[in-house]
């Protein structure tokens, strides 16, 4: 997929608006200023799939306008965050892939509405946004208020929140927050599958090569194919022939090693 992203984006980059981040977080502060003029407005952009199923289908991409909070000192708080997170991904990843992000997880939230028949935000598509800016760069520090805070953690509070969510949430709906993050799957699921996967291999290697050098050494005796004689005997040399008539690496005493290689080394008898 990602080759794929860096083909279309190489073609279709410089066609791409910049600031889309900026676009976003200025249609949802819009929103939130045309519903304090007539209360009721964001009703008519929510995504509602009962709603859509009636014919209103811009509500399969409105949604995405919906403000993060009503409460004026939070908003201005939220689309700061947003704007952030948003322009670090803009930046690090081109318009195309980041227009793909949102694009899978519009339509895995869209569908997951449709599908289950209940209503939607954007509450998880602009939560991908912190997760995609912490898988990238974990160790970013951020001011949380006046405490600074490196991104690696936020996200791991936001997914335990996501996974106690999806614990109590009723029925059906339990998946909505797996699938809602769908964009977020499909992008990192398989990298964090491989590293997760070379870090037990590491792992098992580690406690292996641990136990190994707890265990005493073995040594294995050496015979002598001719005589058997052994290297108990410390006065006797050893050498290995690995010639066709062993076929597999052989011990021979040295002066049996001398008459083997002679043997191999003369003429066959005629018959």
């Amino acid at each position: 997929m990602s080759s794929w992203l860096d083909r279309l984006d190489r073609r279709f980059g410089r066609y791409v608006p910049p600031n889309l981040t900026l676009a976003l977080i200025g249609l949802q502060g819009l929103s939130w200023f045309l519903d304090q003029l007539r209360p009721g407005f964001l009703d008519y952009i929510s995504l509602d799939a009962a709603k859509v199923a009636q014919g209103q289908v811009w509500r399969l991409l409105t949604f995405v306008a919906l403000p993060p909070t009503s409460t004026p000192i939070f908003l201005a708080l939220a689309l700061w965050w947003t704007h952030m997170m948003g322009t670090f991904l803009e930046r690090e990843w081109g318009g195309v892939r980041y227009l793909a992000y949102w694009f899978v997880g519009i339509v895995g939230t869209a569908a997951l509405s449709l599908g289950l028949g209940v209503p939607a935000t954007n509450e998880y598509l602009l939560l991908s946004l912190l997760l995609a800016v912490a898988t990238l760069d974990p160790d970013r520090q951020v001011m949380l208020l006046v405490i600074p805070m490196r991104l690696k953690w936020l996200a791991y509070v936001e997914v335990a929140l996501l996974a106690w969510r999806s614990a109590t949430l009723p029925g059906a709906s339990k998946v909505f927050p797996l699938v809602a993050l769908s964009n977020y799957l499909l992008f990192f699921g398989p990298g964090l599958w491989q590293a997760l996967r070379t870090r037990q291999r590491k792992a098992t290697q580690v406690v292996e090569a641990h136990r190994a050098a707890q265990e005493p050494a073995v040594t294995r005796q050496r015979v002598c194919a001719t005589c058997g004689v052994t290297d108990d005997d410390r006065a006797v040399e050893f050498r290995v022939c690995t010639c066709e008539r062993c076929g597999k690496p052989t011990n021979f005493c040295l002066p049996h090693v001398r008459e083997h290689l002679a043997a191999a080394a003369a003429p066959a008898e005629p018959t």
